[in-house]
């Protein structure tokens, strides 16, 4: 019995220094999100379509309604249920909070569309 006893200990022991496979995991996908993020670059080369996005940055940034508006169409669409379009905009984004959620979209990198 006391032989089971010291076997079954010296088992637990050695097997509580093992890494469990959700630690590996986890340390994978670190990796991985770390390597990845780190190789992610702006691939649109074209100097109107960066001017666009810089300027449209800088203006969700500020909150600048009178700058996005002119970037943006008349009827421009920003609910779908109920649907709502044109004026309006700037006032929805603030009731529902979305300017942090629009700036951190353009904080993505842009990249070509099947790229």
């Amino acid at each position: 019995m006391k032989i089971i006893a010291s076997v079954l200990l010296l088992l637990a022991i050695g097997l509580s220094g093992c890494q469990t496979p959700s630690q590996k995991e986890k340390e994978k996908k670190a990796a991985l999100k770390k390597k990845t993020k780190a190789e992610l670059r702006e691939e649109s080369t074209d100097v109107d379509f960066q001017a666009f996005v810089g300027r449209l940055r800088k203006a969700v940034a500020a909150h600048d309604v009178n700058t996005l508006a002119e970037m943006m169409t008349p009827d421009f669409g920003y609910s779908l249920n109920p649907e709502k379009s044109g004026e309006g905009v700037f006032k929805y984004w603030d009731e529902q909070n979305l300017w942090p959620e629009l700036d951190g979209i353009l904080s993505e990198k842009f990249v070509k569309k099947g790229g």
